[in-house]
Parts: C-alpha cells; structure tokens; sequence
C-alpha cells in the first residue's frame, strides 16, 4: 500500500490494510504438512526458512503537521506495508520491540549450531517468533529526532499461519541431506544468512578470519575457544544502548576512520555504524596480541582497545600527512596536455597584451603547468578549510545548559542530564584558519607573466607605441585644423 506524502494519519489505515479478511484468521488449509524440496545443504534448509516472508508489518515515517480542523496531527512521509522474514526482523533494529532475549538467542543458537537437530531448531524458532510478536505490543515508535518518528505495527490479520510451516519444517530428514554436500555448500551459505550489507566478511559463524567456520580460535595455550564476536553482533550489542551512549560511540568511531554521521543522525546506529564495527570487530579478532581479551578481563566491551587503537593509528597518519603537505612533500605537478599548456599561455598573453614568439611558449611552458598546480593546490587548501560534518561532531561535547555560548547549539539526548552543544560557527572556523582566495590557473599564470621583466619591457614598449601613436594623431589633427583656416 503507497501512502502520499504528508498524509494524516487516521485511527483506521490499519484496518483499511486488512479490509475483507474478517473471518480467515487462523484458516488452515487442510493439508499434510511436509517439505518435500531438495536442499543441497542443511545450511541450504536453514537459510530457505529463516527467509521466508511471514510475518506482515505496516511501516511509516510520521511527521507533525497540521491536521485537516487546523489542530496538531501526525502526517505519514514514508510508509511500507509487507511482509518479512525472521531473517530480516533479526537483523533490523526496528523490529527489536517485538523479539524477546530468548527468542534472539535461539536464532544465534542456530546460526552456531545449526547441523544438530537444525529441523527441530528451525521449526521451534519459527513458533517462538510468532509467539513473541503476537504477545508483544501491537505498534511500537521509535524517536528519530527532529520530531520524527518511526511507527512499526503488526498486522496479524495479513500474516501468514506458521503452524503448517513449522510442521514442514520439522519434517525436513535431516540424515538423508548429504554430508559431503553440506561441508561444501555450508561456508557459503552460513555468510549468506549473515551478511549484513558490510563491507567485510568471513566464512562462518563469526567476524574474523582466525575463527573456524564454527566460529572458533584457538588460543595462546592452543585450547580453542569461542571467538568474540558472532556475526549479528555488530547491530544486537548497539541498539538497546541510550541516544547519549551510540553518540560517544560514533564520535570515537569517527575519530578511527568512519565517515562522519550528519546531524540528524547523532545517536542512531546505521548500517554506517554497523559496517564499521564490523571491521573493527574482524581488527581486534585477527590481533596476534589478541586485545579482546585484555578488555574482557576488565569487564569492558570487547572491541574497546581495538577501537582505541585505531583511533590512534588514523591521528598519527593524518598528522603526518598534514606535515608533509606543509613541507610541500606531497605537492605534485598537474597533469595537464601540451595544448592545455599553449591555451594557458596564449591568453594570459593576451589579457596582458603582448605577443608571445614560438620560443616564449616553450620557455613559459612550466610556468602553465606551475600555475595548473597552484590552482589546485588552493582549492584543495579551500575545501580543508570549510566546516564537515567530521568537524561538527568531534567539535560537539555535553554541557550544562547556563555554560551554553552564543551561537552554540544545545540538543538533548535520551541518556544524557545535560544537552549535547553543537559548536558555533565562529569557534569551527577558528579551528581552521584564514580560507586561502581560490583563483584560476588564468590568473595565477596572468600574474607570474606579469612579473617576468621582459614581459615588462615589452608592455612599457607598446605604451610608447601607444603614445607615439596618439601624438602623431594629435599632431596631423593639427595640421588639418591649420590647413581648414587658411584655406
């Protein structure tokens, strides 16, 4: 169902999506449930169910607006009305209101295990998913921030019956799915089912390219053990944080590497986030020294060091390169064709008013590629000195409300007793400098061809011209007008 932009919302669009089906809730087709579809792994099985869409959601963006009486209402700008799969509810944070503890650790429990009893697992889960979202609260919200909010609501009369699916399920002979089959299909499809859109990934059950496919390392003393992170992780460990504690997080994230967050998505957990946790997860995994380790012994979140770590390896690099480009290590010529070179020339010549011999274009010609370089080295200088979103949010720090200076702009966060303060303009620009003027490589080449003697010479030369010119034309003026009073 499509719903416009900047609809109001009414009590009834709920039952409008389910008009008509009044009196088919709990219909059962009458029929022996058995799978009777060949899988090529167990992996292959598990993966065919959790994906099966099932269960119908009714999603939108609502929005305050004023209702049609002129009052306060709620408008609708984004909605999508369909059903999911346990898959994709596991792994959306929206969907997290409606999944309890328990339910969450079945699901990881057949991810990690799923070759033992998987029918039996996936035939419970399926049971349990639609228990826990049916004694859950109908519709949940979820602030977004900017006075958005994100409205999930279940819609039982459009979801399909899962009695016959997890009989199906159960039913699936595990023994007669081919062992060798299953080891060979089994790495990939386990990625498969846990892949959540990063931009990393490793076989099995776990973040890391040490881990088994079981998702286990082996440790200093040669025991194996559970890695740390299991794949999902990277969203489950983030989403029931408060607005304040993502926020911290983000910026230390930030200050690692990530892409910068905007405004509007301080203390939300993206896929942004996710992917770069994911990495981060796969760094503190893959250390020899292995750091995971150390913070769990502190009863700090496992990746702690890891992050910190990276946080200081991206500083150092950045003020290392920051170094060179000032002692102009880093400075590169243009690359820029012949033509470019006599065009440049040309009409800095021109704008100048001299005329340039074949021998001058040649010797000017590392003047033009000097001034294609200067040109781009002052945009670059430019683009550094703006304010980005990398500055706002590393500039931003929780403050009392009385310490708040103007231009500053306080936000509030769940989580936090004081308000998180945006910085002011005025103190990001300080930060930054004085902005370079950005000019052409016309001007720049204008400029250093004027300064060249004998350009110089040349330009006093054709003022003399100029001047002999106007005297000669004064002078026979003149004499014309002589010549007239006589005659």
């Amino acid at each position: 169902m499509v719903t416009k932009p900047g609809e109001e919302v009414q009590d009834t669009d709920i039952d409008v999506l389910t008009e008509g089906l009044e009196g088919n809730e709990g219909t059962v087709l009458e029929i022996e449930a058995v799978d009777t579809k060949n899988y090529t792994s167990i992996a292959d099985m598990i993966s065919s169910y959790l994906t099966e869409e099932i269960f119908f959601f009714d999603i939108k963006q609502l929005t305050p607006q004023v209702g049609a009486r002129g009052g306060a209402a709620l408008g609708i700008s984004d909605r999508v009305s369909q059903k999911y799969s346990i898959k994709e509810i596991m792994e959306n944070d929206d969907f997290a209101p409606f999944i309890t503890d328990e339910v969450a650790q079945q699901y990881i429990d057949i991810i990690e295990n799923g070759t033992e009893d998987a029918n039996e697992k996936v035939s419970d889960l399926i049971i349990a998913v639609d228990k826990s979202i049916n004694n859950a609260p109908k519709k949940t919200d979820k602030d977004l921030g900017d006075n958005k909010i994100l409205r999930v609501e279940f819609v039982k009369k459009q979801t399909t019956e899962v009695t016959n699916l997890s009989k199906e399920a159960k039913s699936v002979d595990i023994e007669q799915i081919s062992s060798e089959q299953e080891d060979i299909a089994r790495k990939k499809e386990y990625a498969d089912i846990q892949n959540y859109q990063g931009r990393f990934s490793s076989s099995g059950v776990a973040w890391g390219y040490t881990p088994d496919i079981d998702g286990y390392i082996i440790g200093a003393d040669g025991e194996k053990e559970l890695a740390p992170f299991v794949k999902g992780s990277e969203y489950r460990m983030f989403t029931e944080l408060d607005q304040s504690e993502r926020f911290t997080l983000q910026q230390q994230m930030v200050r690692a590497g990530m892409e910068a967050p905007p405004v509007d998505e301080y203390g939300q957990w993206t896929d942004r986030e996710a992917n770069f946790m994911t990495a981060v997860f796969i760094y503190a995994t893959d250390d020899p020294s292995q750091p995971w380790k150390k913070d769990r012994d502190n009863n700090l979140p496992q990746y702690t060091t890891a992050l910190e770590k990276l946080g200081q390896e991206i500083g150092q690099t950045e003020d290392f390169i920051q170094l060179l480009e000032e002692a102009n290590y880093l400075q590169t010529k243009a690359n820029v064709s012949p033509k470019q070179i006599q065009d440049l020339v040309e009409k800095a010549a021109a704008d100048l008013g001299v005329v340039l011999t074949a021998q001058n274009l040649v010797d000017y010609g590392n003047l033009a590629v000097q001034s294609f370089t200067q040109a781009a080295a002052l945009e670059k200088q430019y683009e550094s000195s703006l304010i980005t979103d990398r500055d706002l949010i590393l500039g931003s720090t929780y403050k009392d409300l009385e310490a708040v200076q103007p231009g500053e702009f306080p936000r509030y966060m769940k989580g936090s007793s004081m308000p998180l303060v945006l910085p002011s303009y005025e103190y990001l620009m300080a930060g930054k400098g004085e902005q370079p003027i950005v000019k052409s490589a016309l001007e720049i080449a204008t400029e250093a061809l004027a300064a060249r003697p004998e350009i110089q010479q040349q330009q006093a030369a054709n003022e003399d011209l100029e001047d002999i010119k106007y005297s000669t034309n004064l002078f026979e003026a003149s004499m014309g007008a002589i010549k007239l009073g006589d005659g």
